[in-house]
Order: structure tokens, then C-alpha cells, then sequence
């Protein structure tokens, strides 16, 4: 086992976090870690790396593992650019290089004199295996796609570091510590600040990785591509499901129904047990009287069963029915719209029919919310025309919170173009889990989930038909996100939203509205849809089919065409060099043989390996030019 649990305890004073749990993790598991937002998640990863000892209990690791913690990923040089500090990572390698180098040089001077089993030519055969082997010809490969995985462009591989915003800086950080390997990585919400594309690589990264992967998450859709197991921490305990999140979904609630089942069963058998006692006593004879002590021992030695849990507070949310707005909600069209010479929307025009649940997504930075706020008349800086249908209303939520008044109670109470009693504003807050002293709060001190919590009920109690959602499960637990689906997916109105949540996507939307290689996309379906159309775009273009355009859709035909072109050279390229790199390996490897240099060849072999490196060196070279080249385009 690489880490073994055993009636783990972790209490601050008279608060207990951890009690008394247990569990087992193997070498290579991928693991998900849930529960409600402060239950100890990220304190079981603080016991697990040792930054904190547990209260009691013990706590075993495999001895020498390395431990990759997210929260304490690799510092940063920040002057440095991107790449080299990625390259720091392979130093030993760099090192070999050079070593590799020297022996060739001195291999090249005592040609002649140098025998198969002399110590030089096997140190360098020696050396030469274990560059391979710790993988010296692919990590500048590895560098390269790591960074494209994160959504890094070639133009981007230059830049010093401290040029990058703080979430940049951060997936930098991130892919450095995956380049490290660590044999045990422990990911806390690894998604915060990707795009969905991004996502989807990190998916395919990990599910991949050879190591143990702990991973902390609200997004169902990544744990479900992912994990095998789910541990889930709920009132201080940790219960294993085995499967991803959807199985976790289904064997959660059987274990609940049985417990329950099982606990009421109980409880049936030691009321007639307890009246049973109490019958034999009332007869107050000496043979009876034993006959209930005995009962009773056995009654006190029974295995009580935990009462189910009853107590965990829901969130509780249920849009009023809104009031029906006519057919066509929303028009846009020939919508444009630019940040100086950046255009990010480009002669767009689609219709939005009352009762659609549409999504937008697409790379971070790309004009998402600028959509949504130009929808709801916030941002007029654009050409073409909105133009809203019959009776709509509409309600937006933004990530930037907003709020007028100090207290949460307040924030209801005074709500505009309202008038709510005192009691009707706490049992809507009640609703969202403000309850008790939690209304007097200054919002100031709120966390981010209860600010969302907050925002939501506001947009709740406008009694739009059209609502505006900017990420609004960001901040929110797994539980609250779920309730806010159910309550989207009754929700007889019309919604827009803007999000990077792919199972939300996939369960509450309809339609989608992408960004995607430079402009934006319409697709008529959920997220699983438009994977499917993408898969089915994908093959045509392989096989030179092409799906006829929507009518609504205006053609680029000479760019698309010069950028097929570019992308075509890109891919002769990439062959060329995977060519190239083979050669270069199997040169080094007739190189590094002990009679190399005894041969007649040995020099034509040397000048060739010399050629094919340097043919090498304009071919990457060539390639990162055209990288560059659709980047802009793009």
C-alpha cells in the first residue's frame, strides 16, 4: 500500500474535523475527494503531506515517496520565460548532454587508439542508455505539448513569467510540478482558472499518469473521466465508493436507503424488546425478573446503528414560474464585436426561442461574459442589434458580485422594487442556508460560496424570464450545484449562461454557443452533442468530406483555405521531424557501439549524424514559425 489510514482523528480544541477514520490507497489509484465546502478535504491532504500530525490514529506512507502537493507547487523564476523554467525540471539530463558531448569529443581524438571494451566507449555506452531511458530525447517534446495542454501559445514560450496574470503564473507552476513526476500528486480544485479545452487535456494527462493521484474537485464531469474510487468526507467520517462520480451518485443513495431501512428496523426491534422487559418486570416475579435482566444485557451488549443523517442543511432552491414571454426571446444581428484590432465577434446572428437552456463556452479571455453582458444591455459598445422579444425580463448574474447594503438580511429586506416582511425575507434566506445568526453577517465577511449563495437568491426573487448566468457554479459545493441544475432544468423560463462546467453543460443545456478557432459557433444540442459533432467534423476532414454550412453562417473560403494549407505544412513537418529524431537515435545508437570507431564508416556515420541534426534544428525551428502563424490567425 502506498499510504494506509487507521482510526485517523484530527481535532482544533473541541472541534473535531477527522474522527476516527480509515482507509487505503495502492500504488497508481486515481482517486477523487468530495464533500460539502469546510468538512476537511484539503485537512486530509495537510495529514497526508505532514503538515499537520494527526490527534490520534496513525498515518503510513512508503517510505522515499515524493509527494506533489498543488498548493505547494515548484517557485518560479520569474524572470526567467516559461519554457526554461519548465527546463530546469530536466537539469540532470541537460547535464548528461554535456557529458555525452565531452566523451564524443574524446571519443573523436583517440579514435584510433581506442579498443571495444575501453572504459570510455562503455561509460558512454552506459551513459547513453540511461539518457534514453530517463527519457533525454523527448523532453523538450514533453516541454512543448505540456504547455500547449495549458493553453500556452508558441509566442507565449518567450515571455518572462512575470508578465503572465496570476492564474497564468499558476498553470505554469502547475506544469512544472507534473513534469516532476511525483509518485503521489495531491490536486486541490486543479481546474480553477481552465478552460474547457484545457480540461479535457489535463483529463487525459492524469488518467495516464503513472503515479497515485488524490484529487479534491466540484467538477463531476472531471471526476467521472478520471477516478476509480470516491472517498467522500461527510459529518467528520470518510466512506469509499468504488467507481467514478455517477456510480458514487447511485451507490450513495442505495447505501442511504438500506442504512435507513436497516436503522428503523432496529429501532422496531428494541422498542418491542424494551416492552418486553418492561411486561416481565410489571410481573414482578422472580423467574420473570431474570428473564428481563437477561433481555436487557442483551439489549445494552446490541451494536446500535448510527441514525441517518437527517441534519445536513440543502440548499433549497425553485424559481417562480416566470411570466410568459412571447416565442421569439431574443434576436442578434450581424452582431460585431472588438477590443482594438481584436475582434471577438464577428458578424454573428442567431435567435433565442423562449424556454431554451442555452450555453457559452470557450477559452478563458475570449469574450464569454462580454456576450452575456451585451445580451443584457450592459455593454452597448458593439455593431449589429440586440433585440429582445414580447414581455421579456431579463435577470443577470455576474462573477463579480454585487451588493448594496451591509448585512445579508438587509440585502433581501431592501431588495429593489420589493417589500418584504422580516419573516418573509429569513425564510427565503433559510432557503439558501442563512439561518439563525448567519443573516446578521456582514457581507464583507462572507465566503465565496455564501456570495453566490447571496446572488442567486437576488436573481431568484426578480421573477425574470430570462436569465443571465455568468459561471454561476463557481464557488458553489457539488450539492448546491446540483440542486441549482434541478432547479434550471424545471426553470419554465429562458436561460443564457456563461460556463466551464461540462456536466452543467451537459445536463441542463439544449443548445450551445461556442468559441472556437476564431469565431462563434452555434450548435443545436448539449455538450455530448457537440462532442459528437466535433468527432464527426474531425473524421471528414480526414477523409476530405465536408458538412454542408448552416445558411445562417457566413464562409471565410480563401483564409479557411490558407489555413489548411499552413496546418497541412505543420503536419509534413511534424512527420519530418519524428523522421529525423529516429535517425538521430538510431546514429547515436551506432555511435555508441563498443567497435564504432574501428569501422571504415565511422566517419561518414559521424558526418551524417552532424547533417541530420542540424536538418533537425530548421525543421523545429520551421515549425514553431507556422505554430505562430496560426496562432494569429486563430
Amino acid at each position: 500500500m502506498l499510504i494506509t489510514a487507521s482510526n485517523l482523528t484530527l481535532s482544533f480544541g473541541a472541534q473535531t474535523i477527522l474522527d476516527t477514520i480509515s482507509f487505503s490507497v495502492r500504488k497508481n489509484e486515481k482517486i477523487g475527494i468530495i464533500g460539502r465546502n469546510g468538512v476537511g478535504k484539503t485537512t486530509l491532504f495537510s495529514l497526508i503531506s505532514g503538515q499537520l500530525l494527526p490527534t490520534s490514529g496513525t498515518l503510513r506512507l512508503s517510505s522515499q515517496i515524493k509527494i506533489g502537493l498543488l498548493s505547494q507547487m515548484p517557485l518560479l523564476n520569474m524572470e526567467q520565460n516559461a519554457y526554461d523554467n519548465l527546463l530546469s525540471v530536466f537539469q540532470s539530463l541537460q547535464d548528461m548532454e554535456l557529458q555525452l558531448q565531452n566523451m564524443q569529443q574524446k571519443i573523436s581524438a583517440s579514435a584510433h587508439s581506442e579498443t571495444e571494451d575501453s572504459p570510455l566507449l562503455n561509460n558512454y555506452a552506459r551513459l547513453t542508455e540511461t539518457y534514453e531511458n530517463q527519457g533525454g530525447y523527448s523532453y523538450h517534446s514533453r516541454i512543448r505539448g505540456m504547455l500547449s495542454g495549458f493553453g500556452f501559445s508558441q509566442k507565449d514560450l518567450d515571455r518572462p513569467v512575470h508578465t503572465f496574470s496570476a492564474g497564468q503564473q499558476n498553470k505554469i507552476a502547475f506544469a512544472k510540478l507534473l513534469l516532476e513526476k511525483p509518485d503521489l500528486l495531491l490536486l486541490d480544485e486543479p481546474t480553477n482558472f481552465f478552460d474547457i479545452a484545457s480540461m479535457t487535456w489535463l483529463e487525459n494527462y492524469l488518467k495516464n499518469y503513472i503515479g497515485t493521484v488524490l484529487i479534491i474537485s466540484h467538477d463531476r464531469y472531471f471526476l467521472d473521466n478520471i477516478v476509480e474510487k470516491i472517498f467522500e468526507i461527510e459529518n467528520h467520517q470518510l466512506h469509499i465508493y468504488h467507481g467514478d462520480y455517477t456510480t458514487y451518485t447511485k451507490l450513495k443513495a442505495q447505501r442511504q436507503t438500506l442504512h435507513q431501512a436497516q436503522y428503523q428496523q432496529q429501532q422496531k426491534e428494541i422498542a418491542r424488546q424494551e416492552e418486553i422487559i418492561a411486561r416481565f418486570r410489571r410481573y414482578n416475579r422472580e423467574k420473570s425478573i431474570k428473564q428481563a435482566e437477561s433481555r436487557q444485557k442483551a439489549l445494552d451488549k446490541m451494536q446500535l446503528l448510527p441514525k441517518p443523517n437527517t441534519s445536513a442543511r440543502h440548499i433549497h432552491i425553485s424559481f417562480p414560474a416566470p411570466p410568459r414571454s412571447g416565442k421569439v426571446v431574443l434576436e442578434m444581428m450581424d452582431l460585431s464585436k472588438s477590443f482594438g484590432s481584436r475582434s471577438i465577434i464577428n458578424h454573428f446572428s442567431h435567435t433565442v426561442y423562449r424556454g431554451q437552456k442555452i450555453g457559452i463556452f470557450g477559452a478563458n479571455g475570449i469574450g464569454k461574459s462580454t456576450l452575456l453582458r451585451i445580451i443584457g444591455g450592459i455593454d452597448h459598445d458593439f455593431t449589429g442589434e440586440i433585440k429582445h422579444g414580447y414581455h421579456v425580463k431579463s435577470a443577470i448574474y455576474e462573477q463579480a458580485f454585487s451588493f448594496q447594503h451591509e448585512t445579508v438580511l438587509d440585502e433581501i429586506l431592501f431588495l429593489e422594487n420589493h417589500a418584504f416582511t422580516v419573516d418573509e425575507a429569513r425564510s427565503y434566506l433559510a432557503k439558501f442556508l442563512f439561518t439563525a445568526d448567519d443573516i446578521y453577517k456582514n457581507i464583507s465577511v462572507l465566503s465565496g460560496g455564501e456570495k453566490s449563495r447571496l446572488s442567486l437568491l437576488k436573481l431568484l426573487l426578480q421573477k425574470a424570464n430570462l436569465l443571465l448566468l455568468d459561471e454561476p457554479t463557481n464557488h458553489l459545493d457539488i450539492s448546491s450545484m446540483n440542486a441549482l441544475e434541478e432547479a434550471l432544468a424545471d426553470y419554465s423560463g429562458t436561460v443564457i449562461m456563461v460556463s466551464h462546467d461540462r456536466y452543467f453543460l451537459n445536463n441542463v443545456c439544449d443548445s450551445l454557443l461556442v468559441f472556437e478557432n476564431g469565431t462563434l459557433n452555434a450548435y443545436d444540442g448539449n455538450y455530448a452533442y457537440y462532442l459528437q459533432r466535433k468527432a464527426e467534423e474531425s473524421l471528414s476532414t480526414e477523409n476530405n468530406i465536408s458538412f454542408p454550412a448552416k445558411k445562417d453562417k457566413k464562409t471565410h473560403v480563401s483564409q479557411d483555405t490558407s489555413l489548411k494549407k499552413t496546418r497541412k505544412e505543420l503536419r509534413s513537418l511534424e512527420e519530418e521531424i519524428h523522421q529525423l529524431e529516429t535517425t538521430v537515435q538510431q546514429l547515436e545508437e551506432q555511435m555508441c557501439q563498443p567497435d564504432f570507431y574501428q569501422s571504415e564508416l565511422h566517419r561518414q556515420v559521424l558526418a551524417e549524424y552532424t547533417v541530420t541534426k542540424e536538418k533537425l534544428t530548421q525543421c523545429e525551428n520551421n515549425w514553431l514559425m507556422l505554430a505562430e502563424t496560426i496562432d494569429s490567425d486563430s
